[in-house]
């Protein structure tokens, strides 16, 4: 039962034996209805009570969504980005015979230029027929082949950035255009006119200004140039001012990719004739050498990437 607390009547409305709630001014608005007892943030008290288990479970969640799964999601692209370009890699790679008498060395491609180093066979007309019979012979241990130069084979030949071994050398790279210029009297240096030959002096000095010089001379890879020059890398430019401020430089290479290359001179330069298929990768293997140990000049194991 209620009974009512006002400050000018203390009047019982209802017998004094009956349950009393008493309610004061203090807790009844202007219409007379129970304002609210409980605030806020005790209602938060009694949900959380209630929900605790669902908070803790919602805000995990939340916590490796936030923490977990960005670096998942990078780490499926990564490994599904490696997938696919190994699966590229297989599917761009020709089949070749397997050679049981002297196995081929492993997971790599004779795909660049050996400059004079193989020589033409001409009775193998194809890949497989360029690899069997390199394979079946004791003077073969290297072999290419490209439908312009047909099948060549030779001797072995180190490759990429192998120092160990012989002298013979194979690029590891498919032939590419390039940018480059000889600093030197050379046969292929095109003359002003008829009438007047360039001296050393005046090639050297044409090739060393912007203004004057011919940076698609050389579009074909040259060899003969050394390592790259990683900081002379950044631009043909930049490739031809570091030559020509060495007075022992007689010629240049650059590429974007591969940088800037440079020396006293060059040799066994590709050229261009217009045909697109000097700028194709060949298909080529070699003979695992068991004296040989195939690494780069700081004597660590060096290995194409295919």
């Amino acid at each position: 039962m209620i009974k009512r607390s006002d400050s000018t009547s203390k009047e019982s409305l209802l017998p004094e034996s009956s349950p009393v709630t008493v309610i004061s001014d203090s807790m009844v608005d202007d219409n007379g209805k129970l304002k609210r007892n409980r605030s806020i943030l005790e209602s938060m008290h009694r949900w959380l009570a209630r929900n605790g288990k669902l908070v803790v479970i919602v805000l995990t969640c939340l916590t490796l969504s936030v923490f977990f799964i960005p670096p998942l999601k990078i780490l499926l692209r990564h490994e599904g980005h490696t997938t696919r370009k190994q699966n590229k890699t297989k599917q761009s790679l020709p089949e070749i015979p397997p050679c049981d008498k002297s196995p081929w060395k492993p997971n790599e491609d004779l795909r660049g230029k050996c400059p004079g180093d193989l020589k033409p066979f001409p009775t193998a007309t194809t890949i497989s027929e360029c690899a069997s019979t390199c394979c079946s012979s004791d003077d073969c241990i290297s072999w290419q082949f490209r439908s312009d130069t047909g099948c060549l084979q030779g001797k072995d030949v180190r490759l990429g950035m192998e120092k160990d071994g012989v002298a013979a050398w194979c690029s590891d790279h498919p032939p590419q255009r390039w940018q480059g210029q000889y600093l030197i009297p050379h046969k292929s240096i095109t003359q002003n006119n008829a009438q007047h030959v360039l001296t050393k002096e005046e090639i050297r000095s044409n090739g060393c200004n912007e203004q004057t010089w011919n940076p698609d001379e050389q579009i074909g890879q040259c060899f003969g140039l050394g390592d790259v020059k990683p900081k002379a890398s950044g631009s043909a430019v930049e490739c031809m001012k570091a030559c020509c401020a060495d007075e022992k430089c007689g010629a240049w290479q650059y590429n974007k990719l591969l940088g800037c290359f440079f020396s006293k001179g060059m040799h066994g330069c590709q050229g261009d004739d217009g045909n697109p298929v000097k700028f194709e990768p060949f298909v080529g293997r070699r003979k695992f050498m068991e004296g040989r140990t195939y690494v780069d000049k700081k004597g660590k194991p060096w290995q194409q990437s295919l």
